[in-house]
């Protein structure tokens, strides 16, 4: 058996195996707007009615994706949620 060090090669050889989505659909709020989490940059969009009106740039607010969601439950609602804070959250979904 063969044990390989970690190493950031290593590492990184195995993340490239791991795909994460670019886009993430977090749900639909009760205005009918879409909204999306692009993964590689650490953004929300906001689409309603086929165009981008928000761009929410979590980074450079120092905020996270938890933020965005609790932001939108409690201005907005979601009518249809994809993405949830934890696993518990989305198990206890309807």
């Amino acid at each position: 058996m063969s044990i390989q060090p970690r190493t950031p090669e290593t590492v990184s050889a195995r993340s490239r195996t791991e795909h994460r989505p670019d886009y993430l659909l977090i749900g639909i709020d009760s205005e009918d707007a879409h909204h999306v989490y692009r993964t590689t940059d650490e953004t929300v969009h906001v689409i309603h009615d086929v165009d981008r009106t928000y761009r929410y740039d979590l980074e450079t607010l120092e905020r996270s994706i938890n933020d965005w969601i609790d932001y939108v439950q409690n201005q907005r609602g979601f009518t249809t949620q994809h993405l949830y804070k934890t696993l518990a959250d989305s198990l206890n979904a309807e």
